[in-house]
């Protein structure tokens, strides 16, 4: 992962905690149909998972998720 990678993922993660979500990275070492070497969005409080139930989600994914979600929730 190179460091602009990083960077989005950290202000993602940031921008998840302000809406009340968690974003959780596979961190298996091998890919398999369960873990996809991805991301995942949880609820934080009732931890609820809301999309890549299988670490399937890439960062653009995240991303256009919690645009999605802020705009649901603040209308």
């Amino acid at each position: 992962m190179d460091t602009e990678d990083k960077v989005r993922e950290n202000r993602y993660r940031r921008w998840a905690k302000r809406l009340g979500l968690y974003i959780k990275k596979d961190r298996a070492k091998r890919w398999s149909l369960d873990r996809q070497g991805g991301y995942m969005i949880l609820e934080l409080y009732r931890n609820l998972i809301l999309a890549g139930e299988r670490f399937n989600l890439s960062l653009d994914e995240v991303d256009e998720f919690l645009e999605e979600y802020e705009r649901k929730i603040s209308s």
